[in-house]
């Protein structure tokens, strides 16, 4: 099945930090962040219960960590 995840991360010039924007998703997307190519349809993330769509909950740790070495070396930078 081919799912297509979308994001939006933000830097914020006051904290000097780079994050997850889940307010600013939830304008861009608001039928779900995740794009089911075969069905045509938009779907969230999680489905709750603890249970996530797709490889959601594994793609969002790993842009997550991407972001903290992001942030990490932003720090050591100044």
């Amino acid at each position: 099945m081919s799912r297509l995840h979308h994001y939006v991360i933000m830097f914020d010039e006051e904290s000097n930090k780079w994050s997850v924007d889940i307010d600013g998703e939830e304008v861009a997307f608001p039928n779900g962040t995740i794009y089911n190519a075969e069905t045509r349809s938009w779907e969230y993330g999680y489905a709750g219960d603890g249970n996530f769509v797709g490889r959601e909950q594994e793609l969002t740790e790993q842009l997550s960590q991407q972001l903290d070495k992001w942030n990490l070396q932003l720090k050591t930078e100044v």
